[in-house]
Formats: C-alpha cells, sequence, structure tokens
C-alpha cells in the first residue's frame, strides 16, 4: 500500500477524531466546575478514548508496514467512537 493510500484512509480518521478530543477538552474546561465527580471520570475517560483514536487513526498513516487495508485499525477507532457514544449518554443521564 502506498504511503497516499494509507494516509487516505488515515486523514478522515484523525480529523473526526481530532475534533471529538477539543470539543471534549473544550467541555471539560468550561464545566469542570459545573459537574459532579463521577461526570469528571467520564469526561476523563472520553478524553483517553478520543487520544487513543487519534493516535490509532495516526498510525495508520504512518505504519510502512501496512500492505493491506488495515481492517482491524479502522474498525477499533470506530469501535472507539461507538463506545465514546454511548459513554457520552451515559455521562448526560448522570
Amino acid at each position: 500500500m502506498t504511503p497516499f493510500k494509507r494516509w487516505r484512509i488515515a486523514i478522515p480518521l484523525v480529523i473526526i477524531s481530532a475534533i471529538a478530543l477539543g470539543a471534549t477538552v473544550l467541555g471539560a474546561w468550561a464545566y469542570w466546575e459545573k459537574d459532579t465527580t463521577a461526570q469528571h471520570l467520564l469526561t476523563v475517560f472520553l478524553g483517553i478514548i478520543f487520544a487513543l483514536c487519534v493516535g490509532i487513526s495516526i498510525s495508520i498513516g504512518a505504519d510502512r508496514k501496512i500492505e493491506d487495508t488495515p481492517w482491524l485499525r479502522i474498525g477499533t477507532v470506530a469501535l472507539f467512537i461507538l463506545l465514546a457514544c454511548g459513554v457520552s449518554w451515559v455521562r448526560d443521564v448522570v
């Protein structure tokens, strides 16, 4: 797989993950004083999940050993984003 194809897969995943991470950090900064301890923990968990998504997405483009479509990494990013959606729903309920 050429570097262009790897980065073509990775860039949308990086952008989506980075926007979600930025929104989480911005929300944590804006509402930290008003949130409860449970919401603080869930916010930190969301930040970790989105940071992992960014890292995995970057690894898709940066790993020169990838010869085929990295479905496992793409699926991991998608799974983490779905997990974060569930966690953010729980955070809103708490």
